[in-house]
Order: structure tokens, then sequence, then C-alpha cells
């Protein structure tokens, strides 16, 4: 791998996955248990503002189950996948 290369994420948990498809199916008005972790994005839509909007709404319901999150930038500009999507999820207390 090169420098330039970033490393993969790692895969999400099942909380957080649940966690990121509960959030997108509210975003984009889709049923969250139509969605798996490897859902393409862009057949879904979610498109750059959808993300943002995403990331929004789950640090919400993350805090509102009193578990918040991060959500890490990076993760969420290059994600393909929900399941991407879902790993770039970290708890608050493991910055």
């Amino acid at each position: 791998m090169t420098s330039s290369q970033t490393a993969p994420a790692p895969p999400a948990d099942s909380r957080h996955t649940a966690l990121a498809a509960h959030a997108l199916a509210v975003v984009l008005d889709l049923e969250a248990d139509e969605l798996r972790a490897d859902s393409p994005l862009v057949d879904l839509g979610a498109d750059a503002i959808a993300r943002i909007q995403w990331a929004d709404v789950v640090s919400s319901f993350a805090s509102d189950q009193g578990s918040p999150v991060v959500v890490d930038d990076e993760a969420m500009r290059t994600a393909t996948t929900l399941g991407e999507l879902a790993a770039g999820l970290r708890p608050v207390d493991a910055r």
C-alpha cells in the first residue's frame, strides 16, 4: 500500500449497521429492514446532501439511545455502501 492509499475501514459492528440503516432510511424515506450492509449508496440515492443529513440523524439517534457516536468525515465522503458508512461510526469515548 502506498502512502497515498488508505487502509480500508474495519467492518462495522451490528449495532452501528442497524443504527446507520435506520438513519439512512429516515433520510431517504425507505424501509430500514430492506437495507443491508452491502446496499450501494448510489443506488439508494444517497448523494452528498443525503450523507450530511444522515450524519446529523445518526448522531441524534445514537445520543437518544445513550450511546453517542462520532461520524468519520472521510468515511462519510468515500463510503460506497451502507456498511462502509456504518464502519465510520465511532463511540464518543473511543476517540
